[in-house]
């Protein structure tokens, strides 16, 4: 059963510590950690409804930046 966590605002739905996710490689980094805080606001804003696991969420917006950082990189470095 996955774990919800309450902060005095919407439910964060969490992976269960007994499984695994496959965005594993990102958690912990300065992307995640930047990705997480930004989802996390738009949930706290009633932005966004989280209808997933909230390192899905996260991992797979880490996954798609990370394959294209060079555009990313190059489109920031333009700025």
């Amino acid at each position: 059963m996955a774990k919800a966590i309450k902060n005095n605002g919407p439910i964060i739905q969490r992976v269960p510590t007994s499984q695994r996710h496959p965005y594993r490689r990102w958690e912990g980094t300065p992307l995640w950690r930047v990705i997480e805080k930004a989802v996390r606001d738009l949930v706290e804003n009633h932005d966004l409804v989280e209808d997933e696991y909230h390192e899905y969420i996260v991992g797979y917006i880490c996954k798609i930046i990370d394959r294209r950082k060079k555009s990313v990189i190059a489109q920031l470095q333009g700025q």
